[in-house]
């Protein structure tokens, strides 16, 4: 049941002015479970970087059964997607509040994967038309007793992947971390795994106090998919103890749905798995035929490179691409290392076969030069002959004036009257 509308309304104030949700784990230890979110909300800036509408058209998620094992899940944005719900939640240290989520870790996640389009609302789900289960293995906070922060026991972890597994869940969300291994956990993923479906863990976020040599399970098997978070700058948002992460998706500061209604931020690489998780619904409902490793190959294959490259111990293969998952044009198989190219040494024929290569292009340049000079030397007969003819081949040139110096000495010029006869006086 629901608090009062005062109390809830002081709860909401309360989450905006510390700018923090129960969800995320620094805190989880808050002894009142979460409250309402906002009535309304902009478009996220998580939709606009993915945007899976644009996949929509083509298919909605509707033949898929989502298990999210987490928190629990309850939104009224979730009410009609979701197919079945079961606590497996060992009992609280704070007691019970009887709600059906009270961390709102399960809820968020469920959200993101699945939430339904509103008027009020610019958030919604990357497949909203999807079926959701909800395996509730954290109660009113986690469990201490030999567990690190904001873990679950393995075996209770265990026990939501067998419960989802048999409500046919075909893709599995585990929305919390695990950093102790047991055959139980390992054998219900084993288990999941060879039923074809697709297992999606958050890969948790390393602290500053966590002792040496931790790692996160399920996201440490081999055949699980390991998701880190990015923030709205798409940079990777925090480290992490997992082996390695195969792709990033939003998680930091990303809209999602409260337990109380309304909206509001989140953070947590489980939020990231949450938009893995939706988008490998929207997958294999366009792509039923697609086993769960091929799945997994396609959505390696078609991420958004990081900064990086491939293969980063921060971003893995990249941030996911919901439309490109669905639609890229792949060749089967998996790529592999050429080998380097090897000329070898060439053969006598090889080597014949050059020679006459060679000559051939000599003689063809022989040939050609033969006949640009030819074409020259008729050229000049034909357009300068005429012209020799009509001056009898004499030069059409001026001959080259004749230089005639003058006296270095010079005569003194003659008088005026010299010309005369001269007469006695």
């Amino acid at each position: 049941m629901y608090a009062k509308r005062s109390l809830r309304t002081l709860l909401a104030a309360a989450v905006g002015s510390l700018g923090i949700l129960l969800i995320d784990p620094s805190a989880a230890h808050a002894q009142q479970c979460v409250g309402a979110g906002q009535p309304n909300s902009p478009v996220p800036w998580a939709q606009q970087v993915l945007t899976p509408e644009r996949l929509w058209p083509l298919t909605s998620g509707s033949k898929q059964r989502v298990a999210v094992v987490g928190t629990g899940v309850s939104s009224p944005l979730l009410d009609s997607t979701i197919a079945a719900s079961v606590d497996l939640s060992p009992p609280s240290r704070t007691g019970n509040s009887g709600k059906p989520d009270c961390l709102g870790l399960g809820t968020a996640v469920a959200g993101v994967i699945g939430a339904k389009e509103t008027n009020e609302h610019g958030f919604h789900g990357v497949a909203p038309k999807t079926q959701l289960l909800s395996a509730k293995v954290v109660g009113d906070s986690f469990p201490q007793g030999g567990q690190l922060h904001d873990s679950v026991a393995p075996d209770t972890l265990a026990a939501g992947i067998n419960w989802s597994l048999d409500q046919g869940a075909t893709i599995i969300t585990v929305a919390a971390v695990s950093y102790q291994d047991s055959p139980a956990l390992r054998q219900a993923t084993k288990r999941a795994l060879d039923a074809d479906a697709v297992v999606i863990a958050a890969a948790g976020r390393a602290e500053q106090n966590d002792p040496p040599g931790i790692a996160p399970y399920p996201a440490s098997y081999d055949g699980v998919l390991s998701v880190g978070m990015i923030g709205e700058d798409g940079m990777v948002a925090a480290g992490t103890h997992a082996p390695r992460v195969d792709l990033v998706a939003p998680g930091a500061e990303v809209t999602a749905s409260y337990p109380g209604g309304g909206v509001g931020p989140a953070t947590g690489t489980e939020l990231a798995a949450g938009y893995v998780a939706g988008t490998v619904a929207l997958l294999r409902d366009y792509r039923p035929q697609l086993s769960n490793e091929e799945v997994v190959q396609r959505l390696l294959a078609t991420a958004s490179p990081s900064p990086e490259g491939v293969g980063s111990r921060n971003y893995g293969h990249g941030l996911i691409n919901p439309y490109q998952a669905a639609v890229a044009n792949l060749v089967d198989g998996h790529p592999t290392t050429l080998a380097p190219a090897d000329p070898g040494v060439p053969t006598a024929e090889e080597l014949a076969r050059e020679a006459a290569w060679q000559q051939s292009d000599s003689l063809a340049y022989g040939l050609a030069a033969v006949g640009v000079s030819a074409a020259v030397a008729m050229t000049a007969v034909v357009v300068f002959g005429p012209r020799g003819r009509r001056r009898r081949w004499r030069s059409g040139i001026a001959e080259a004036p004749v230089d005639r110096p003058e006296d270095e000495l010079p005569e003194p010029p003659a008088d005026l009257f010299d010309d005369r006869p001269k007469t006695g006086v």
